[in-house]
């Protein structure tokens, strides 16, 4: 009688850019709603994601900022409305209304203890939001209505004023944004085309455009009426660009963008599609054809990017380290904020559409294991489900499957060590299949004969457990091959995937 085989084997990332019969170990066809490696299984369920503020505002979140002011953290957070709040970042996540300012088409930016918020229409010079109080224009001057800005080496920098749609400004030093002073005429960069954003870097200044990226070197602008200044501008790369500005995000002193092309990692030196490293190309150019906006940010090590479209959102998520993807559910987000430079632990809020309200995004990637259901805030069951490549076992030809085998553990109830030896002391043991049918089912296992059948036959329900669970579920085919699909169908309070096998013999090769 042949052994089960393990097929599995450390998956923890989907792919498409291999025929499914072909995948290399390590990848599935589709990954939702787990996060694969980091807790305390190869596949653990996410967390569900909570509310960051106790109440709504007047309009739908799209842009915000944790800002590190001297006297104490802010997070400030502005609307659709044009309405900015600050939002205490700890329970009971309180929302006061500090004022009226501006959308934008970034979030906000910090240089030193002033909050810069560029306006989206290009009309007048952005605001400064301080510690308290309401906004504050920036100094009037040519070339000053800027829709973009960065801080760097102790400057703002902004760009995008329509009048200039090229050109780099650079503020003097040490001065009140708010102030003439800060404002020199000379100190400023003429690139090659419109610039669609700015990033940046210890050593560079990243400037954007729809197809291209510059980068600027130096650290002295030209300024008064004789220094010119040491400044650099060269091209980077002339076949990537950004024009979703939400996109960009820093990470280990690499910047992150996307374009049609994938997303793009890089030092100002080389540049690296995490897209096409992650070989999910084909899915990311489907995802991209159709998209409304784009906004994503870096959390530990970690890329999440939300790609909206009218059809629904699509949240990725890229493991940074090892370049791969997989993916969330019900993450329609319209800007990502994080939190660095945190007095306390990172976090990463999320503005989620058609609720005028802040999402606590962290909870997915540490859940809480609290022995409540994991249902995400605004209702949503979290359901987790994986594909898996679809299996020759063996050389071509056809097999004789009997059975398939599933490792996990799914709880409905209390979660943690406490649970764990309760249930190594009473478990009873596995079901035997007639009996299954009688439990309450919370994951459903299906089959594929074929690579391209979408269309999955069910071969069984399985039961919510007390531990570590390992259940036979009869399959009884003659494929050549076969693929798998995992999906859970009720709430649980964890969800931990071990390992999938199944039982097979090859049959004479001459059969077909």
């Amino acid at each position: 009688m042949a052994a089960p085989t393990s097929l599995l084997r450390g998956a923890r990332a989907f792919a498409r850019d291999f025929p499914r019969d072909l995948m290399p170990q390590g990848y599935l066809w589709d990954v939702v709603d787990y996060v694969p490696l980091i807790i305390d299984a190869p596949l653990t369920g996410r967390g569900a994601w909570k509310w960051g503020t106790a109440s709504a505002a007047d309009g739908d979140i799209n842009m915000g900022i944790l800002a590190t002011y001297s006297t104490g953290e802010q997070a400030l957070f502005g609307t659709t409305t044009g309405s900015w709040y600050q939002v205490d970042p700890n329970p009971p996540y309180n929302i006061t209304l500090r004022g009226a300012s501006y959308i934008s088409l970034q979030n906000p930016t910090q240089l030193k203890d002033d909050v810069i918020v560029p306006n989206s229409g290009g009309n007048t010079t952005p605001h400064i939001w301080r510690a308290t109080g309401g906004p504050v224009p920036m100094a009037a001057g040519a070339g000053r209505n800027a829709k973009y800005a960065t801080v760097y080496k102790s400057m703002l920098i902004s760009a995008g004023d329509p009048s200039e749609p090229s050109a780099v400004r650079f503020s003097v030093p040490d001065q009140d944004l708010a102030s003439a002073a800060s404002y020199d005429g000379r100190s400023v960069e003429k690139t090659t085309q419109a610039v669609t954003g700015l990033a940046a870097l210890r050593a560079a200044l990243l400037v954007f455009h729809p197809g291209s990226v510059e980068r600027i070197r130096g650290s002295e602008p030209a300024h008064g009426q004789t220094n010119s200044g040491d400044l650099i501008i060269e091209p980077l790369f002339d076949r990537v660009g950004c024009k979703d500005n939400k996109t960009i995000a820093l990470w280990n002193d690499n910047c992150i963008f996307a374009d049609e092309h994938g997303v793009h990692i890089t030092d100002a030196a080389v540049i690296r599609n995490l897209v096409s490293q992650g070989s999910i190309l084909y899915y990311w150019r489907n995802a991209w054809s159709t998209k409304t906006s784009a906004q994503g940010c870096t959390f530990l090590d970690y890329y999440i990017i939300t790609v909206r479209r009218p059809t629904g959102p699509i949240t990725l998520i890229c493991d940074l380290n090892k370049r791969q993807w997989f993916r969330f559910s019900n993450l329609d987000a319209l800007c990502y904020v994080a939190s660095g430079g945190s007095q306390g632990m990172e976090r990463i809020w999320a503005g989620i559409v058609g609720t005028n309200r802040l999402a606590r995004v962290s909870p997915c990637f540490f859940p809480l294991l609290d022995g409540n259901p994991v249902v995400d805030d605004n209702g949503v069951t979290v359901l987790p489900v994986f594909e898996t490549p679809w299996y020759r076992l063996g050389q071509e030809g056809r097999k004789r499957i009997r059975f398939g085998y599933l490792s996990y553990d799914v709880r409905t109830g209390p979660v943690g060590r406490a649970a764990d030896l309760e249930a190594d002391g009473g478990a009873p043991p596995p079901a035997p299949p007639e009996v299954l049918a009688a439990l309450a089912p919370i994951l459903n296992v299906g089959y594929i004969r074929s690579p391209q059948q979408s269309s999955y036959t069910s071969i069984g329900n399985l039961p919510a457990t007390a531990d570590y669970r390992r259940y036979k579920l009869p399959l009884g085919q003659f494929p050549y091959g076969v693929a798998f699909k995992v999906a859970q169908t009720a709430a649980s309070t964890v969800t931990r995937i071990f390992d999938l096998a199944v039982e097979s013999q090859p049959a004479e090769r001459s059969r077909v």
